[in-house]
Protein backbone atom coordinates (compact mmCIF):
# COMPACT_ATOMS: atom_id res chain seq x y z
CA UNK A 1 0.00 0.00 0.00
CA UNK A 2 0.98 3.74 -0.58
CA UNK A 3 2.34 5.40 2.06
CA UNK A 4 -0.28 8.50 2.88
CA UNK A 5 0.41 11.97 1.41
CA UNK A 6 -0.67 14.88 3.40
CA UNK A 7 -0.86 17.20 0.08
CA UNK A 8 -2.72 20.36 -0.97
CA UNK A 9 -5.59 20.09 -3.97
CA UNK A 10 -7.33 22.71 -5.88
CA UNK A 11 -11.41 22.47 -6.92
CA UNK A 12 -11.34 21.96 -10.24
CA UNK A 13 -14.89 21.26 -11.11
CA UNK A 14 -18.37 21.19 -9.25
CA UNK A 15 -21.29 19.52 -10.28
CA UNK A 16 -24.32 19.96 -8.35
CA UNK A 17 -27.26 17.39 -7.97
CA UNK A 18 -30.53 17.03 -6.84
CA UNK A 19 -30.99 16.69 -2.63
CA UNK A 20 -27.60 18.41 -2.74
CA UNK A 21 -25.38 15.52 -3.53
CA UNK A 22 -22.51 17.09 -4.94
CA UNK A 23 -19.43 16.05 -6.97
CA UNK A 24 -16.86 17.45 -6.55
CA UNK A 25 -13.25 17.60 -9.01
CA UNK A 26 -9.73 17.78 -7.61
CA UNK A 27 -6.94 18.92 -8.80
CA UNK A 28 -4.00 17.45 -6.04
CA UNK A 29 -0.58 19.34 -6.15
CA UNK A 30 1.17 15.97 -6.47
CA UNK A 31 -0.04 12.71 -8.23
CA UNK A 32 -0.81 10.39 -5.89
CA UNK A 33 -0.81 6.54 -5.56
CA UNK A 34 -4.12 4.76 -4.59
CA UNK A 35 -6.00 1.50 -5.70
CA UNK A 36 -9.59 1.44 -6.27
CA UNK A 37 -11.93 1.06 -3.31
CA UNK A 38 -9.44 3.19 -1.19
CA UNK A 39 -10.90 6.40 0.38
CA UNK A 40 -9.08 9.98 1.28
CA UNK A 41 -9.51 12.07 4.24
CA UNK A 42 -10.39 15.85 3.38
CA UNK A 43 -10.23 19.22 5.10
CA UNK A 44 -11.40 22.43 4.79
CA UNK A 45 -9.35 24.38 7.27
CA UNK A 46 -5.72 24.98 6.81
CA UNK A 47 -3.05 22.22 7.77
CA UNK A 48 -0.13 23.45 9.97
CA UNK A 49 2.56 20.22 9.62
CA UNK A 50 3.75 21.34 13.01
CA UNK A 51 -0.24 20.84 14.65
CA UNK A 52 -2.81 18.17 14.12
CA UNK A 53 -4.40 17.46 11.09
CA UNK A 54 -7.98 19.16 11.49
CA UNK A 55 -11.21 18.30 11.57
CA UNK A 56 -11.92 16.48 8.10
CA UNK A 57 -13.96 13.95 6.44
CA UNK A 58 -13.57 11.09 4.33
CA UNK A 59 -14.45 9.86 1.07
CA UNK A 60 -14.29 7.35 -1.06
CA UNK A 61 -12.55 7.91 -4.20
CA UNK A 62 -14.40 7.97 -7.30
CA UNK A 63 -11.84 7.85 -10.47
CA UNK A 64 -9.61 5.48 -11.78
CA UNK A 65 -5.79 5.36 -10.16
CA UNK A 66 -4.41 5.50 -14.03
CA UNK A 67 -5.83 8.95 -14.37
CA UNK A 68 -3.62 10.52 -11.92
CA UNK A 69 -4.17 14.22 -12.92
CA UNK A 70 -7.31 14.45 -10.88
CA UNK A 71 -8.95 13.43 -8.13
CA UNK A 72 -12.99 12.85 -8.00
CA UNK A 73 -15.50 12.47 -4.96
CA UNK A 74 -19.16 12.39 -4.61
CA UNK A 75 -20.74 14.15 -1.12
CA UNK A 76 -23.63 13.82 0.42
CA UNK A 77 -24.67 16.68 2.73
CA UNK A 78 -25.72 14.60 5.57
CA UNK A 79 -23.73 16.48 8.65
CA UNK A 80 -22.52 20.25 9.30
CA UNK A 81 -18.98 19.26 7.54
CA UNK A 82 -20.62 18.27 4.58
CA UNK A 83 -23.02 20.37 4.24
CA UNK A 84 -20.11 23.36 4.85
CA UNK A 85 -18.49 21.79 1.84
CA UNK A 86 -21.32 22.14 -0.44
CA UNK A 87 -22.23 25.35 0.61
CA UNK A 88 -18.88 26.93 0.65
CA UNK A 89 -16.95 25.44 -1.41
CA UNK A 90 -16.07 26.97 -4.86
CA UNK A 91 -14.16 26.45 -8.09
CA UNK A 92 -10.33 27.01 -7.41
CA UNK A 93 -10.61 27.29 -3.73
CA UNK A 94 -7.92 24.46 -2.03
CA UNK A 95 -8.52 22.12 0.39
CA UNK A 96 -6.36 19.83 2.17
CA UNK A 97 -6.32 15.63 1.57
CA UNK A 98 -4.59 12.78 2.64
CA UNK A 99 -4.84 9.65 0.79
CA UNK A 100 -4.32 6.57 0.58
CA UNK A 101 -6.46 4.89 2.94
CA UNK A 102 -8.84 1.70 3.42
CA UNK A 103 -8.29 -2.24 2.51
CA UNK A 104 -11.63 -2.27 0.44
CA UNK A 105 -10.21 -3.49 -2.76
CA UNK A 106 -11.41 -5.53 -5.53
CA UNK A 107 -8.55 -8.35 -5.68
CA UNK A 108 -11.00 -11.01 -5.66
CA UNK A 109 -12.75 -9.80 -9.15
CA UNK A 110 -10.31 -10.79 -11.34
CA UNK A 111 -11.67 -14.35 -12.82
CA UNK A 112 -14.58 -14.10 -11.14
CA UNK A 113 -18.26 -13.46 -11.42
CA UNK A 114 -17.83 -10.27 -10.22
CA UNK A 115 -20.96 -8.81 -8.40
CA UNK A 116 -21.15 -5.05 -7.61
CA UNK A 117 -24.33 -3.92 -5.25
CA UNK A 118 -24.12 -0.09 -4.61
CA UNK A 119 -26.57 2.29 -2.50
CA UNK A 120 -26.55 5.93 -3.44
CA UNK A 121 -23.11 7.67 -3.12
CA UNK A 122 -22.04 4.12 -2.17
CA UNK A 123 -21.45 3.88 -6.02
CA UNK A 124 -18.16 5.92 -5.80
CA UNK A 125 -15.62 3.17 -5.07
CA UNK A 126 -17.49 1.57 -8.18
CA UNK A 127 -16.94 4.42 -10.50
CA UNK A 128 -13.12 3.76 -9.47
CA UNK A 129 -13.43 -0.01 -10.21
CA UNK A 130 -15.13 0.66 -13.23
CA UNK A 131 -12.82 3.38 -14.69
CA UNK A 132 -9.66 0.85 -13.79
CA UNK A 133 -11.44 -1.74 -15.90
CA UNK A 134 -11.39 0.10 -19.09
CA UNK A 135 -8.16 1.21 -18.59
CA UNK A 136 -6.24 -2.13 -17.60
CA UNK A 137 -8.92 -4.73 -18.77
CA UNK A 138 -8.77 -7.22 -16.21
CA UNK A 139 -10.35 -10.43 -17.22
CA UNK A 140 -13.79 -11.38 -15.61
CA UNK A 141 -16.31 -14.49 -15.64
CA UNK A 142 -19.23 -11.20 -15.62
CA UNK A 143 -19.46 -8.33 -14.12
CA UNK A 144 -22.63 -7.51 -12.84
CA UNK A 145 -23.77 -3.90 -11.38
CA UNK A 146 -27.22 -3.56 -9.16
CA UNK A 147 -27.60 -0.03 -8.61
CA UNK A 148 -30.23 1.76 -6.08
CA UNK A 149 -31.06 5.39 -5.83
CA UNK A 150 -34.10 7.37 -5.04
CA UNK A 151 -34.31 9.73 -8.02
CA UNK A 152 -33.81 9.04 -12.02
CA UNK A 153 -31.79 12.53 -11.91
CA UNK A 154 -29.67 10.98 -9.41
CA UNK A 155 -28.17 8.14 -12.00
CA UNK A 156 -24.50 10.56 -11.84
CA UNK A 157 -22.15 8.54 -13.92
CA UNK A 158 -24.65 6.79 -16.64
CA UNK A 159 -22.13 7.66 -19.16
CA UNK A 160 -19.31 5.67 -17.87
CA UNK A 161 -22.09 2.76 -17.53
CA UNK A 162 -22.97 3.35 -21.25
CA UNK A 163 -19.12 3.04 -22.01
CA UNK A 164 -18.70 0.03 -19.78
CA UNK A 165 -21.76 -1.79 -21.89
CA UNK A 166 -19.96 -1.42 -24.98
CA UNK A 167 -16.22 -1.99 -24.23
CA UNK A 168 -16.39 -4.05 -21.37
CA UNK A 169 -16.62 -7.77 -21.81
CA UNK A 170 -19.44 -9.30 -19.90
CA UNK A 171 -20.67 -6.08 -17.95
CA UNK A 172 -24.13 -5.71 -17.16
CA UNK A 173 -25.93 -2.65 -15.25
CA UNK A 174 -29.29 -2.41 -13.49
CA UNK A 175 -30.62 0.64 -11.38
CA UNK A 176 -33.59 0.76 -9.44
CA UNK A 177 -35.01 4.16 -8.95
CA UNK A 178 -37.37 4.21 -5.78
CA UNK A 179 -39.24 7.59 -7.29
CA UNK A 180 -40.09 6.32 -10.36
CA UNK A 181 -42.95 7.57 -12.90
CA UNK A 182 -41.76 6.58 -16.26
CA UNK A 183 -42.32 3.64 -17.92
CA UNK A 184 -39.01 0.99 -17.12
CA UNK A 185 -36.52 1.47 -19.77
CA UNK A 186 -33.75 -0.13 -20.89
CA UNK A 187 -31.51 -0.97 -17.55
CA UNK A 188 -33.93 0.87 -15.33
CA UNK A 189 -36.80 0.09 -13.23
CA UNK A 190 -39.19 1.53 -10.42
CA UNK A 191 -38.33 0.17 -7.11
CA UNK A 192 -35.96 -0.24 -4.62
CA UNK A 193 -33.28 -3.35 -4.68
CA UNK A 194 -34.69 -5.97 -4.81
CA UNK A 195 -32.39 -8.29 -2.48
CA UNK A 196 -34.05 -11.62 -2.82
CA UNK A 197 -34.19 -11.31 -6.52
CA UNK A 198 -30.82 -10.55 -6.70
CA UNK A 199 -29.14 -12.99 -4.58
CA UNK A 200 -31.18 -15.93 -6.72
CA UNK A 201 -30.42 -14.28 -9.81
CA UNK A 202 -26.63 -14.35 -9.14
CA UNK A 203 -25.84 -17.38 -6.12
CA UNK A 204 -25.97 -19.75 -9.13
CA UNK A 205 -22.98 -17.96 -11.70
CA UNK A 206 -19.76 -20.06 -11.10
CA UNK A 207 -17.85 -18.30 -9.04
CA UNK A 208 -19.71 -15.30 -7.79
CA UNK A 209 -17.87 -12.60 -5.28
CA UNK A 210 -20.09 -9.58 -3.74
CA UNK A 211 -19.46 -6.44 -3.27
CA UNK A 212 -21.21 -3.87 -1.11
CA UNK A 213 -21.25 -0.59 -0.52
CA UNK A 214 -23.58 1.85 0.50
CA UNK A 215 -26.24 2.44 3.54
CA UNK A 216 -25.83 0.23 6.86
CA UNK A 217 -29.33 -0.85 6.42
CA UNK A 218 -29.17 -2.29 2.45
CA UNK A 219 -25.74 -3.96 3.40
CA UNK A 220 -27.01 -5.84 6.23
CA UNK A 221 -30.48 -7.08 4.30
CA UNK A 222 -27.98 -8.18 1.49
CA UNK A 223 -25.69 -10.04 4.05
CA UNK A 224 -28.61 -11.88 6.00
CA UNK A 225 -29.71 -12.99 2.40
CA UNK A 226 -26.88 -14.17 0.98
CA UNK A 227 -25.85 -15.82 4.30
CA UNK A 228 -28.93 -17.49 4.65
CA UNK A 229 -27.97 -19.20 0.56
CA UNK A 230 -24.87 -20.20 1.72
CA UNK A 231 -22.52 -17.86 -0.01
CA UNK A 232 -19.10 -18.10 1.68
CA UNK A 233 -18.23 -14.72 3.75
CA UNK A 234 -14.69 -14.54 2.10
CA UNK A 235 -16.90 -14.03 -1.03
CA UNK A 236 -18.95 -11.00 0.34
CA UNK A 237 -16.59 -7.99 0.59
CA UNK A 238 -18.18 -5.06 1.86
CA UNK A 239 -17.56 -0.98 2.00
CA UNK A 240 -19.31 0.03 5.07
CA UNK A 241 -20.27 3.67 5.86
CA UNK A 242 -22.55 5.75 7.69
Amino acid sequence: MAAPLKIKARIEKIIKHKDGITFFKLAPEKKCRFRPGQFLHLALDEYDPSFNWPESRVFSIANSPFRTDFIDILVSPKGNFTKRMVKELKVNDEVWIKLPYGIFNFDDAINSDCILIAGGTGISPFISFLESVIDAHPHFNSLNLFYGIRDKELIIFNDLLEECSKTVAGFEHTIFVENYTDKNEKNIFKGILPVKEIVKTTINYKKPVYYLSGPKAMINAFDKELNKNNILQENIIYDNWE
